[in-house]
């Protein structure tokens, strides 16, 4: 049978059709005019208007009065029900859906979340705990952790193996470790090394922050196969290293790992986690749920998730199996870096350089002039780490610590 699922995550909410991605939309609410705009839409402008964005209203689920006033929503719970209308519309008009939810929402949330639901175009099919959904299709041991990220902690739901089903029986919240302080986290740390190799500092306007944060994905993605990676900002660029990012990331960390690190549990990691430098190395075992692991749970175990004559109820336990675990994708090894060419070599006819006591100093000679961060060189000048040097044929090289790149 063919269902629909609403994954319910803020960090990036999924409506999934046939176990395929059909919407993703993150759970930012941005005020535009006298409406709202959600998902990707309003992340993307997070940093530009930052006194109208909203990203708590699904974690903070409630009817109490907003404050400070958000617009024509009187509490959380309207801005819930505008996205819901906004992804129903942009996922197809689906004529209901099963809402996978997560743990940390309570009792009367998961109630008031219902009533909603009521009062838009499609009915509710099931209710089930996203993260029994997303383990229960693995191959799971006597006790197991799920680790996912949302907008603002992180949720470490744990879930029991016993007679063939897999229960949940505790979750710890991480406040102040979720994907919006990771990201701070990253960005901070990228903005230093822009700042220490070019001296610019992209979280300076708004403008080039945005332009910051929607990087951190596509970093993070090259760091998986390498040790460092070169980005471009506003046409400068900056190299970042892995080694830095998870030495930056190590207080969050440290925050999840005295509960994943006890006893023999298996560890779930989402696909966010899986992908931040140095946290599998921490946690060797550790196995990634892929993007569609709520919605293929869910798929597999229809028969327990949909509801039935009896109504709707909240779904925290499901059929599951032991097994030896397929061994998780290594990381590729990392790309060896070509080896820069000797400083002196660079451009012998147009520049003359020195070197005395581990410092550079730079002369111009005759010709085009070398362009040194952006500007062109006209006197002597001793070079930092960092600094960029531009050839008129447009070649570049970085100063990096005792060679240029």
């Amino acid at each position: 049978m063919a269902i629909s699922v609403l994954d319910i995550n803020d960090a990036s909410l999924g409506l999934w059709r046939n176990t395929e991605l059909a919407l993703a939309s993150p759970g930012y609410a941005l005020l535009d005019g006298s409406g709202y705009r959600f998902g990707e839409a309003a992340r993307d402008e997070a940093r530009l208007h930052p006194r109208q964005i909203n990203h708590r209203y699904w974690s903070q689920l409630d009817t109490e009065p907003l404050t400070p006033a958000f617009g024509s929503g009187r509490h959380t719970a309207d801005l819930v029900h505008s996205h819901l209308l906004a992804i129903h519309e942009a996922g197809g008009r689906p004529d209901s859906l099963v809402l996978a939810a997560p743990g940390s929402l309570q009792h009367d949330q998961l109630a008031l979340l219902l009533g909603i639901v009521e009062q838009c175009p499609f009915s509710v099919a099931g209710l089930v705990d996203r993260a029994v959904a997303a383990t229960a299709g693995q191959a799971v041991s006597g006790y197991n952790w799920h680790v996912e990220l949302q907008l603002n902690q992180a949720l470490l739901t744990g879930m029991r193996f016993e007679a063939g089903q897999l229960v949940r029986d505790n979750m710890v919240p991480i406040p102040g470790s979720g994907w919006l302080a990771i990201q701070e986290t990253l960005a901070r740390a990228v903005a230093e090394a822009f700042i220490r190799q070019t001296r610019f500092d992209p979280r300076h306007s708004a403008r080039d922050e945005q332009a910051l944060f929607d990087a951190l994905p596509g970093i993070l993605r090259k760091l998986l196969g390498a040790s460092e990676t070169n980005v471009d900002l506003d046409g400068r660029q900056a190299r970042v290293e892995r080694a830095s990012l998870a030495q930056a990331c190590e207080s969050h960390y440290q925050r999840l790992l005295p509960t994943l690190s006890s006893g023999d549990a298996q560890v779930f990691l989402g696909p966010t986690l899986f992908g931040l430098p140095a946290l599998m190395d921490k946690l060797p075992g550790a196995r990634q749920c892929e993007p569609d692991a709520v919605s293929g749970g869910i798929d597999k175990h229809q028969q327990q998730v949909l509801a039935d004559a009896s109504g709707i109820r909240f779904i925290t336990s499901l059929p599951a199996s032991a097994g030896a675990a397929p061994a998780s994708p290594a990381a590729p090894e990392p790309e060896p870096v070509p080896a820069p060419p000797p400083v002196e070599q660079i451009a012998p006819s147009r520049c003359q350089m020195e070197f005395n006591n581990g410092s550079i100093h730079i002369q111009p000679l005759s010709g085009p002039p070398l362009v040194i961060n952006g500007q062109g060189l006209e006197q002597a000048l001793e070079l930092v780490d960092g600094d960029r040097l531009e050839l008129p044929d447009g070649t570049a090289w970085r100063l990096v610590r005792d060679s240029v790149e």
